[in-house]
């Protein structure tokens, strides 16, 4: 702000000419608006932290198998068998589950089954053994409702296999779309021997092959006898071409979020359904082939191809700083293990190595396991969580449970800023993490929620995941979870703007909270299969970012907080709004010290327009040229994989903008403004 304070110090009297200009300019016009905004560059407020925006997900929706990680075979360690055919009326049992795993179906006349002996470690128990018959016989799987193909493309392919019964040959790795079982990139293997090999191979499209999702991966073989495959995995071009990396679209999509941060693991996913479904970081890391994969609490089985390693390489393409979710001793059936439990000591020893393995040295032990797994250098970490939720734990055992683990880390890592999941007594934590999801008209009436208080504040009280204001003592909050919920799979207009209006009153209030992240960020937007019997691809109505095997877009709320995180600023500005609703009016205002601009931010949720004076002090004058950014339109619209962009922004240029402007705001509008303060 130094540039506006030698501005204070050089032009007072012209100031005071503007302002007694502005004032009967303003007069003038207050007969035609509905609504007076003055903004003050003379009063800067709370500086904006660097790291405010940022994100969140978890194992939901296939976010991750099925969505951010690349990974297009779907139960490619073949441990979740098929469904169990429907044994018609009647009360007799129905027969056996498939031989053939769910997603994996036969071609040809040989015959395929699961098979437990002699596997290639003890992470992959299973394999899929393909008995060969007269012509070509192979094994197909149908990816993540498609395998998808793009023209003039190259896939990676690599799986275990071993041959037996006689069989010598090469195997063959192909993509055929489903319609007329077309070809559309192959290769062979060298001969398979009778031992359990790794194989690498490249597919490559023409560039005539079809764009479509409708299309599967198989393996094949000819001649007599058997052949065993183990760990299949398929992978297009990745996001900066990274080997068993992330899906470009999507990545791209949350770069233009601009995140300074990612909680991860997130959400339920961190505890799990039992402790044997927990979120064990140690079976994470190292080779993909090397980790066993776990059932996830939404309903699918997670293969742990995205564990810790490929968080922190989201973190690193992205230029974000981990936030660690800690497993707490507590899961989501109930069970738990009370503080300064045997159990307690072992999970809190793994928090710390957890930590070690994030942020220490390469020379640390298990630094020097982060760098194998391909990190050299350490990741900074300023903020651990302790456990996920836990005001579901009615047995009031969260207290103890996160005093031994606060204790043991501040002692070892005394630098940590260390979030509390739910309210605490015996150890003092540095922020809560306070969870909203809320309709549309309620979380945009909580856009004062952390305000400060007139007078003296009343009880912090703590109900339905989140506090009802400001911590007391210094304790900050994270709002590590939030979203309107209107829209599904992905947010309305409705939704979006009052998720606009309420990161804007986290943002004004960005002393207390210095941080947020909606939730959740992914989700498949595939529907049910009936005929093959699989679920649609979501379990969470709204969320951020949808896709499928092909296509991805941004929601109407992504488009929201898009223009948010790219126009942060780094001073809060005083605002008043009068003669508006304030239910249905919001404004705040920032100041970018760099740009030397004055960003107005103003939420109309209302279905007519209204007619806005701006009166901005506090500044000499305005540049001519200023800049309108826009979004508008039905307030139920929703984006889509056919019409990503029905409700986008939209960017105008302002002509012979000045101090006193006049703009009339869209119904269910977001617009933000931009004025450069000139000398």
């Amino acid at each position: 702000m130094r540039y506006i304070t030698q501005l204070w110090t050089t032009r007072i009297a012209r100031l005071a000419l503007a302002a007694a200009i502005a004032c009967l300019s303003v007069a003038s016009a207050r007969a035609d608006v509905a609504a007076m905004l003055t903004v003050d560059a003379s009063k800067p407020g709370v500086a904006i932290p660097r790291d405010f925006f940022g994100l969140m997900t978890e194992e939901i929706n296939h976010a991750y198998d099925g969505g951010l990680f690349a990974e297009l075979i779907q139960n490619r360690t073949f441990q979740d068998m098929g469904p169990r055919p429907n044994p018609g009326p009647g009360p007799r049992p129905g027969p056996p589950p498939s031989p053939v795993p769910v997603h994996w179906s036969l071609v040809g006349e040989g015959k395929a089954a699961t098979d437990r002996n002699e596997p290639v470690n003890p992470a992959l128990p299973v394999s899929l053994q393909l008995d060969l018959a007269s012509g070509e016989c192979g094994v197909a799987n149908d990816g993540y409702w498609g395998i998808p193909v793009w023209p003039d493309t190259t896939y990676v392919a690599t799986f275990y296999a071993r041959g037996g019964g006689g069989f010598a040959g090469p195997v063959t790795a192909s993509i055929r779309t489903d319609a007329a079982d077309l070809t559309v990139a192959k290769a062979d293997t060298p001969a398979v021997t009778s031992a359990w090999k790794k194989y690498t191979l490249k597919l490559t499209t023409a560039h005539d092959a079809p764009t479509t999702a409708k299309a599967r991966f198989v393996l094949s073989a000819r001649g007599q006898g058997f052949v065993r495959f183990s760990f299949v995995s398929l992978f297009p071009p990745t996001y900066q071409n990274t080997p068993n990396g992330l899906r470009p679209d999507l990545m791209k999509l949350m770069a233009e979020l601009r995140p300074k941060f990612i909680r991860l693991p997130g959400g339920n996913y961190l505890e799990g359904g039992r402790f044997a479904d927990r979120f064990n970081w140690k079976q994470m890391i190292g080779p993909a082939d090397q980790r066993p994969g776990h059932m996830g609490c939404w309903g699918y089985r997670s293969s742990d191809g995205f564990g810790l390693p490929e968080y922190l390489l989201w973190c690193k393409q992205l230029g974000a700083e981990p936030i660690l979710g800690l497993f707490a001793g507590y899961v989501l059936n109930g069970d738990h293990f009370k503080g300064g439990s045997a159990e307690m000591a072992i999970y809190t020893q793994e928090a710390l190595d957890e930590i070690e393995y994030v942020s220490g040295p390469a020379s640390s032990p298990w630094g020097k396991q982060r760098a194998a797994d391909g990190f050299p250098e350490p990741f900074a970490l300023k903020y651990v969580e302790i456990g996920n939720e836990d005001w579901f734990d009615r047995s009031g055992s969260y207290d103890g449970r996160f005093t031994q683990m606060a204790k043991a880390i501040r002692a070892r890592y005394p630098k940590l800023k260390i979030i509390a999941s739910a309210p605490v007594k015996s150890f003092v934590p540095d922020l809560y993490d306070d969870h909203f999801y809320r309709g549309a008209r309620d979380l945009t009436r909580m856009t004062t929620l952390y305000d400060k208080p007139v007078g003296p504040p009343p009880p912090v009280t703590f109900n339905g995941g989140g506090h009802n204001g400001r911590q007391p003592d210094g304790i900050k909050t994270f709002v590590g979870e939030w979203a309107a919920q209107e829209g599904q799979p992905t947010p309305n207009l409705r939704s979006a703007l009052a998720d606009a209006a309420f990161v804007m009153g986290l943002e004004r209030n960005s002393d207390a909270v210095p941080m947020e992240c909606y939730a959740p960020l992914l989700v498949n937007v595939n529907p049910e299969d009936r005929a093959k019997g699989y679920p649609k691809g979501w379990q969470w109505n709204t969320n951020l970012i949808g896709y499928d095997a092909l296509r991805s877009f941004g929601s109407v709320s992504y488009y929201a907080q898009v223009m948010l995180a790219q126009n942060q600023g780094d001073f809060v500005l005083p605002v008043q709004l009068t003669e508006a609703d304030p239910t249905v009016v919001v404004a705040t205002a920032t100041w970018d010290k760099a740009a030397g601009t004055v960003i107005v931010k103003i939420v109309n949720s209302g279905p007519t327009p209204v007619n806005v004076a701006l009166d901005l002090r506090g500044v000499a004058k305005v540049a001519p040229e200023a800049t309108a950014i826009v979004l508008s339109g039905e307030p139920d619209a929703v984006n889509s994989l056919d019409e990503p962009t029905r409700v986008a922004p939209r960017t105008e240029a302002i002509a012979n903008a000045t101090a006193n402007l006049q703009r009339s705001l869209p119904p269910h509008s977001l617009t933000i403004l931009r004025l450069k303060a000139a000398t």
